[in-house]
């Protein structure tokens, strides 16, 4: 299981990435993982809020089962997408 070190670690890659792409800091993704970080770092038991973050996204299999899922078709059609504009592009 990852440590709450592991998860800011995390966040403050994702955040540097951000930077790295100039998105703007106050909204999206970025805002998002801002507060994620400032949250960890307020809470009195980094590990426990982990735990209790975890279990509110994801409380069940089959939430997961479908998130996964969901995220995992999107990311696939847009990838399809993408080869076969660039294939269309080529000829």
């Amino acid at each position: 299981m990852p440590t709450w070190q592991d998860i800011e670690k995390s966040i403050i890659n994702i955040l540097r990435a951000g930077i790295f792409y100039n998105k703007d800091k106050t909204t999206g993704f970025m805002d998002y993982y801002k507060k994620q970080l400032d949250e960890l770092h307020k809470s009195k038991d980094q590990e426990q809020y982990i735990i209790t973050k975890a279990r509110a996204l994801l409380p069940n299999e089959e939430i997961y089962d479908a998130k996964i899922k969901a995220f995992s078709n999107s990311y696939y059609k847009k990838e399809q997408r993408e080869k076969e504009l660039q294939a269309w592009l080529n000829s």
